[in-house]
């Protein structure tokens, strides 16, 4: 599989939007693939595609999807800054922790999500770690992020409020800590109409990279690139 050019991407030159029929083949992913269906799912009747068992990191993530995007993040390395809304058991987090690798992370949650009590297990190894627990559209996730954020981000995975309303406002939160080419990541950009039109909207004002869409019990994952 050819890498991808980062600077011509952030440069805003002509690149192909890539989906998952760019990576499928490729060696590297399906042995993430495999690693992300061993280390456990929220509900395995819901999530299915080859999972091999119901709790561990209690992943709500689409294999496929989720193997395609940490592919791609290997490719954009080193992340030094990275910024996540909605981290539920902690177990996306950690994933990409252990398997992309980044320096510092700032996480958002409300806490009100029925494996938020896992949290504590599945961040604790993770250095340089510092999470708000509250409503991300609030002035203090705003200033949370303003005083411990010392460097822009280079990575923010948003996976919070599923609404139009509330997605936007979570983009709104992390772009003033963005810099040119952070890369902006929306999940469930078809199974949820309001992240969906949100994405959309975003696909106008930043540089779209990739869509990735699963076959079997599609959730959708976007990247994009600000300007």
């Amino acid at each position: 599989m050819p890498s991808l050019d980062f600077g011509r991407i952030f440069n805003r030159r002509a690149v192909t939007i890539q989906t998952l029929k760019y990576v499928q083949e490729d060696a590297a992913f399906v042995a993430l693939r495999n690693k992300i269906r061993d280390a456990g799912t929220d509900r395995l009747r819901h999530f299915k595609n080859g999972y091999a068992f119901e709790g561990g990191l209690a992943l709500q993530q689409n294999p496929d999807e989720f193997a395609a995007l940490c592919l791609f993040l290997t490719k954009a390395r080193p992340i030094r800054n990275y910024i996540e809304i909605g981290v539920a058991s902690g177990g996306t987090c950690r994933f990409l922790r252990e398997n992309v690798g980044f320096d510092r992370a700032f996480l958002l949650d409300d806490g009100k999500h029925p494996r938020a009590k896992e949290q504590g297990g599945n961040l604790a190894s993770i250095e340089n770690l510092r999470i708000f627990i509250g409503d991300s559209h609030s002035p203090e996730a705003q200033a949370f992020l303003a005083a411990h954020m010392t460097e822009k981000a280079d990575v923010a995975f948003i996976d919070g409020d599923h609404s139009y309303e509330g997605v936007q406002a979570d983009i709104d939160l992390v772009l003033p800590f963005c810099k040119p080419g952070t890369l902006l990541i929306l999940h469930d950009t078809v199974a949820c109409s309001g992240v969906k039109k949100a994405w959309r909207q975003l696909t106008k004002t930043a540089n779209h990279l990739a869509e990735y869409i699963g076959a079997e019990r599609p959730l959708g994952i976007g990247i994009a690139a600000v300007r």
